[in-house]
């Protein structure tokens, strides 16, 4: 064999780094992809996490509410009195 026969792997260099570069080009995309799809997963998975969350709160609102409204009615002087035991302590506090 001369040293001027190239028709092994190494005749066209150019061409197995334009090669190397298509297949980390290729795989750099695909990793883009992958990781763009599962930040999007976490994302919607945050989102349905906090909109429940949301709708607990929603539901402890209202149902202190009905428990308030409900006080008012079954026991109104009562009421009226820790109203008026806890302005007490918020004014006496305040003026500190």
């Amino acid at each position: 064999m001369s040293n001027t026969d190239r028709s092994g792997p190494r005749a066209n260099p150019a061409r197995g780094y334009e090669s190397a570069l298509d297949d980390v080009t290729a795989r750099g995309a695909a990793a883009l992809r992958d990781t763009k799809a599962g930040i999007d997963d976490i994302v919607s998975d945050v989102g349905a996490a906090g909109r429940e969350a949301l709708q607990g709160a929603r539901d402890v609102g209202d149902t202190l509410a009905d428990a308030l409204l409900n006080a008012i009615k079954v026991r109104p002087y009562t009421t009226l009195a820790i109203a008026g035991l806890v302005g007490f302590a918020y004014g006496a506090l305040r003026r500190r």
